[in-house]
């Protein structure tokens, strides 16, 4: 997975694999369900987890499609849209 991503020009899914799906051995594969999906790779050490990419352009239009047709797809547990959370630097009085 990248370390840094852009969530200024991209909104990223990150899709759970059932460990026992095929698909999980070419999650790259799932690109194939809109032309606007981008495999990014895995997240983390999370084998099951793997994160994809749609312009923000296309998101607002095809966004719903995207969502459906991957749920759909036979080995896919979930889809979560992914949100940029804003770090908090804390201070020793914080704790």
């Amino acid at each position: 997975m990248p370390e840094s991503l852009d969530y200024d020009h991209y909104t990223y899914l990150a899709v759970t694999l059932s460990t026992a799906a095929h698909i999980r051995f070419q999650p790259s594969s799932l690109s194939a369900v809109h032309p606007s999906l981008v495999y990014n790779g895995q997240v983390g050490e999370l084998q099951d987890v793997q994160l994809f990419a749609v312009p923000k352009a296309d998101w607002d239009q095809v966004g719903e499609d995207i969502l459906v047709a991957l749920k759909a797809k036979q080995g896919v547990l979930g889809v979560d849209v992914q949100v940029p959370k804003q770090r908090v630097k804390r201070g020793k009085d914080d704790l």
